[in-house]
């Protein structure tokens, strides 16, 4: 019985919730480059002999992961308001 009691004592700070007032939200900045080296790297990646796709699927990703840093500032700066 005693077990019981205990058990039911326990169990019932599981029905609160808990809120975080202070939610810290960390985006890692995105490097920019001049466009001179833009131009550079455009006019090398065009350079490139046909066939070369891990080049093409990389700089994708790298587009989207630039893309989701873009989203996490806005949410962070919505956050912040």
């Amino acid at each position: 019985m005693a077990l019981l009691i205990l058990a039911v004592g326990l169990l019932t700070g599981c029905d609160r919730t808990v809120y975080r007032t202070n939610l810290e939200v960390y985006c890692p900045p995105i490097k920019t480059y001049s466009s001179k080296y833009s131009e550079q790297l455009a006019s090398e990646i065009e350079s490139l002999p046909e066939g070369y796709t891990a080049v093409q699927v990389t700089i994708a990703d790298y587009i989207k992961l630039r893309d989701r840093i873009r989203v996490c500032e806005l949410e962070k700066d919505n956050l912040d308001g």
